[in-house]
């Protein structure tokens, strides 16, 4: 369901941002192809509400592009900074914060499973997240990131195939983050 709700808002939100930033020219993320299936989105730092600086984010949706992937990559400063990479390091604690009952009204029932990426440079984790009765195929999720002095640059990927998520990352978060 996360990734189904991805795949209708991707639409919407990309011609949002382009009418927003009709006048900005999208910075493509690298490490991924410049031409189509794969396109760019303007952003600026004002739509982060000054919490995290998005720096790039491009997509490539079936059926040109499959499986379907949705890469970012933003930058975080002080106590964002701090917690999230707390997370790249340990994301058992965010799969429990996602999993616990607290402050909702019915039960989680998603599927949460986290592993660390011990193969990549930088610190980061991969996710999976699908319905617990598993009516529905999971979404696939990975992170890394880079820390430089107070700020925290990460690499996010969502998409539809785990190998394609994790690899995608890897790649991306060589050429953003440095190697």
């Amino acid at each position: 369901m996360p990734f189904r709700l991805l795949r209708f808002s991707v639409p919407i939100l990309a011609l949002a941002l382009s009418v927003v930033g009709c006048g900005y020219i999208p910075r493509q993320v690298a490490g991924l192809p410049s031409d189509r299936p794969w396109d760019a989105l303007p952003l600026r730092k004002w739509l982060a509400e000054d919490r995290a600086e998005p720096v790039a984010l491009a997509f490539c949706a079936p059926p040109e592009c499959g499986p379907g992937l949705a890469v970012s990559v933003i930058r975080l400063t002080g106590q964002d900074a701090d917690l999230t990479d707390a997370l790249l390091k340990d994301p058992e604690r965010l799969a429990r914060a996602l999993r616990s009952p607290v402050g909702r009204d019915r039960p989680v029932r998603t599927r949460i499973t986290v592993a660390r990426l011990k193969d990549a440079p930088y610190p980061g984790f991969v996710i999976d997240l699908a319905p617990a009765d598993g009516s529905k195929r999971p979404a696939y999720g990975a992170a890394l990131g880079r820390r430089s002095g107070a700020d925290l640059e990460v690499v996010l990927v969502i998409g539809e195939a785990p190998d394609a998520v994790r690899e995608t990352a890897k790649d991306v978060a060589a050429r953003e983050l440095g190697t």
